[in-house]
């Protein structure tokens, strides 16, 4: 099954109701730019209260390896998403006690060959394609080109585990599921009714339509 990733989240509600509909994972934002920025104190009473087997990702764009180190063990992260090419093969090599999820935004000469050689050098596994934008890191609401996508996800499905993002909603999560076939997808915007604010019904209805389209592509429809 896809695994899905609800990212951008404020508020403990939002949290329980994400995990209570199925999300495998939440994300929570911590680039001083974002406006569903969160800090490390209510990052961990959110996390402390998750259910069992619902994993939590920090989502860094500024700060250190140290920093994010830091953050990750004060709050009981287990995973960090690197939001920025800041983070070159060394500086995660600095990143030490959690999984790394590398996103990268393929934007204008973006080469496949960039994910290769990080993950050669680093050992990481876990990537995320996003939207470029060259006035965001993320969670613009853009979505990225389908040809572009699928030829992301075909030419790296040897090297590890992606997540497709930008733009995604419960209106075109399920077509980006059958085209694409990303091992998991991840939105913020798309489940909102603001900034930070997630919407029950939204989020209901984007799980409700990857595990659709799930099923269509397990019946070979």
């Amino acid at each position: 099954m896809t695994k899905i990733k609800i990212c951008g989240i404020t508020r403990p509600e939002d949290a329980l109701e994400a995990s209570l509909w199925g999300a495998d994972a939440l994300g929570f934002n911590f680039s001083r730019k974002s406006p569903r920025r969160i800090d490390a104190d209510a990052a961990r009473a959110i996390v402390a209260a998750l259910p069992p087997l619902v994993s939590a990702v920090g989502v860094f764009v500024e700060q250190s390896p140290e920093e994010i180190v830091d953050l990750c063990r004060y709050c009981g992260l287990q995973t960090a998403q690197l939001h920025s090419d800041d983070y070159d093969a060394d500086k995660t090599l600095r990143i030490e006690g959690v999984r790394v999820i590398r996103v990268f935004r393929p934007g204008p000469g973006f080469s496949v060959e960039e994910v290769r050689s990080y993950a050669k050098r680093t050992g990481c596994r876990g990537f995320l394609f996003d939207a470029f934008s060259a006035e965001m890191a993320g969670g613009t609401g853009n979505t990225i080109e389908s040809s572009t996508a699928s030829m992301l996800f075909d030419e790296t499905r040897d090297v590890g585990w992606a997540l497709l993002a930008g733009g995604l909603k419960p209106e075109n999560v399920g077509d980006a599921v059958r085209l694409v076939r990303p091992w998991g997808v991840d939105t913020a915007s798309g489940v909102e009714s603001s900034p930070g604010v997630k919407d029950a019904l939204k989020i209901r209805r984007f799980v409700e339509a990857v595990r659709e389209a799930d099923r269509s592509l397990t019946n070979g429809c």
